[in-house]
């Protein structure tokens, strides 16, 4: 399997619109997932209850058919079942969505650099001034931690996020 740092730049720039396809019907699909259990406000302090709420739907299993930065990633996701991956990619999508809110300016790109070991070569990233995150990275992370020896806490994706809106501040 092809991973983000083998593709060419074409194929960078197909991943990344494979990607910004996948974020509307990804974001439909948490919002019916999560119904009435919390209020997606598209707010950071959402986050806190949504995350709590994920956790505790994560699965371990057969992950079946992948979103586009789980598939082309490393791998580590492969443990999760397919419905955690479409949780999280929904998740991703959410997150997109108050980050794109908070940070207009912020502009879809592939991540690049001349190092050759660079963790986020080919990946979406977002990118406003000198500020940069690869959010599809740091959430499925966030979602293969949930099985580790030291599980997330509560509060870790809206603490992330709130993070990220900060440094976008500081430095535009």
């Amino acid at each position: 399997m092809t991973s983000y740092a083998d593709l060419t730049e074409q194929q960078a720039a197909a991943a990344l619109e494979e990607f910004l396809r996948e974020r509307p019907p990804a974001l439909r699909r948490l919002e019916v997932a999560v119904g009435d259990a919390v209020d997606l406000d598209h707010s950071v302090e959402s986050l806190g209850p949504l995350w709590v709420w994920a956790k505790n739907r994560l699965r371990l299993g057969p992950s079946g058919k992948q979103p586009s930065w789980s598939r082309l990633g490393l791998g580590e996701h492969e443990r999760l079942n397919q419905a955690s991956l479409e949780l999280l990619d929904g998740l991703i999508s959410y997150v997109i969505d108050i980050v794109r809110s908070a940070v207009p300016e912020a502009k879809w790109e592939v991540a690049t650099d001349p190092h050759p070991r660079y963790l986020d070569q080919n990946k979406p990233m977002l990118r406003a001034g000198g500020w940069e995150q690869v959010p599809a990275s740091t959430i499925g992370n966030l979602g293969r931690q949930v099985f580790s020896d030291w599980p997330p806490a509560d509060d870790r994706l809206g603490s992330i996020v709130s993070f990220w809106l900060t440094e976008a501040a500081r430095t535009r």
